[in-house]
Parts: C-alpha cells; sequence; structure tokens
C-alpha cells in the first residue's frame, strides 16, 4: 500500500546589511512533518530601533504558529464539512487564535524582561519600551498541507509559492498593494486580524496537492524579479529537499543571495509530499 509522507524544510541566514552593522538576524523559519500534516513557516522581524524586539517576536511566531496549527488541525472534525464552503470564517479563527497566542507570548517576555537590556542598548542606541509588545513585530506566512486540502495564511510582506512541478511554480496569496516602500503589515497591528489574507485549495482527482508550498521572506523576494524568482523556487525545492546537502551549505548559499541581493535577512521553509511504502 502506497501513503504519503510530508517532508520538510527550514533554513534562515543573516543579512550581509545586518552582518556589517553587527545586528543578529530577526528572521527566522520553522517547519512540521508527519505523515498526514506539514508545515511550513517563516516570519520576518521588523528590524528597526522601533521593533528592537523582534528577533524575539519573529521566533515566538513560528513556534506558535506551528502550535496553533497542530491543534487546530487535531479539531478537523469539528470543522471539516464547513472549511470548503466557509472557509474564510474557518481559516480566520485559526488566524485570530494565531494573533492572540502570540500577543500572550509577548506579553509574558515583556512583562519578565521590562527593562532595556545593555545588550539592546548596545545594538539599537536610546530606546525604550514604551509602545509595549509592538517592540516585537513581526510578519507570518504558514503553508499548510493535509491529504484532503492544503491553505496558506499571511500577514506582511514576503511570499508562499507553490510548486506545481518541476517548472511551474505560482503565487496564490492575494496580494497586499499598501505593502510598498518598505511598508508592512504585522502580528503587532491592533487591526491585524483585518490585515491577514489567506489562500485555500482543496485536493481532488481533479485538482491534486502540488510537488511542494515553499514560504519565504522579503530578503529572498527582494534579490530576484519575480519571473526568476518563481523559476527559482522549483529548483530550490529540488536543491534543499535532497539529502546530498547540508544545512550549513545551504545557510551559506542564502548569504551569498543576500549579498548580491537585497543585503537583508533570508529566512524560507518548505513542505513537500513523497510517496512512501513502508509508512502505511
Amino acid at each position: 500500500m502506497l501513503c504519503i509522507l510530508f517532508k520538510g524544510f527550514s533554513h534562515r541566514a543573516q543579512g550581509a546589511s545586518h552582518i556589517a552593522k553587527n545586528l543578529p538576524c530577526q528572521d527566522n523559519a520553522k517547519h512540521y512533518e508527519s505523515s498526514n500534516l506539514g508545515i511550513a513557516v517563516v516570519s520576518d522581524g521588523h528590524g528597526s530601533e522601533k521593533h528592537f524586539r523582534s528577533a524575539i517576536g519573529s521566533k515566538i511566531a513560528t513556534e506558535i504558529s506551528i502550535q496553533a496549527i497542530k491543534d487546530f488541525i487535531a479539531r478537523e472534525n469539528d470543522y471539516i464539512d464547513a472549511i470548503v464552503s466557509d472557509v474564510d470564517k474557518i481559516l480566520k479563527q485559526l488566524e485570530s487564535n494565531i494573533i492572540y497566542r502570540w500577543n500572550e507570548a509577548v506579553y509574558k517576555h515583556l512583562t519578565e524582561n521590562p527593562e532595556v537590556t545593555e545588550e539592546e542598548k548596545l545594538l539599537y542606541g536610546d530606546v525604550d519600551l514604551k509602545i509595549g509588545t509592538r517592540v516585537y513585530g513581526a510578519t507570518l506566512i504558514a503553508a499548510v498541507i493535509t491529504e484532503k486540502y492544503w491553505f496558506v495564511l499571511q500577514i506582511g510582506d514576503g511570499a508562499c509559492v507553490t510548486v506545481i512541478d518541476t517548472e511551474t511554480a505560482k503565487i496564490l496569496v492575494p496580494e497586499d498593494e499598501r505593502l510598498v516602500f518598505g511598508f508592512t503589515t504585522s502580528l503587532c497591528d491592533s487591526n491585524a486580524i483585518d490585515n491577514f489574507r489567506h489562500y485555500f485549495h482543496e485536493i481532488s482527482e481533479e485538482t491534486p496537492m502540488p510537488l511542494g508550498l515553499i514560504v519565504s521572506s522579503d530578503g529572498l523576494v527582494d534579490s530576484y524579479e519575480s519571473d526568476v524568482f518563481l523559476g527559482f523556487n522549483c529548483k530550490m525545492l529540488n536543491t534543499f529537499s535532497s539529502q546530498d546537502i547540508t544545512s550549513e551549505e545551504i545557510e551559506t548559499f542564502l548569504l551569498s543571495i543576500s549579498e548580491k541581493g537585497s543585503k537583508d535577512d533570508i529566512s524560507v521553509a518548505g513542505i513537500y509530499f513523497k510517496p512512501d511504502d513502508t509508512a502505511c
């Protein structure tokens, strides 16, 4: 009997400009894989002095998103009949839960660390915590695939690419036309729930699951022209899913992209499937 086995990868690299300024990498990436569920998540911390704890905010975002999605999928029987007929409502509930968990986690960190540290002063100068949890501001993209459907949640910039075959890829999450000239929406926005976008796709014989889903921060997106970027994702899925390449080699490769391109931090995560006759 042939079964589906979901596999994934997640990597990040400190941007060339952050290395030059001695700033930490403020991107984070994470994935989860099992026989019936794959999740790929990236989060890009805003990184300015106003958001000087965004590296922590993005790390929290990836961790709580993975857990929130796993909990969501575990309750599939409660919503499976409704998700196709009222997908916006169902996914909005998940997005609300992610926002709640993120705010709860960053507030906990803030209450446990209410003072600006010496390291933060050294890195960012004269900063303060008057704006509260907004200092943890970060974007989020999460791609989720099961045997029945797949979907993407996104707030802020970056991209989720659907790799359809070895030469074809698409970006299917609706664009947010406000995201220009460096502006981005964020988990720290008071109206964050209104700024989420999502895409849902039911798997069937007519519309099978893609080869994979890849999410990446704007540090990677901005390093390529749009058409080149899509083709690069096809090659990236093939390369990053190979057992012949190490995490260190991938992260060195991502740094070289940053140096030649955006100069920004880069985070990337992917989920893909392969038939496995030993998984059943």
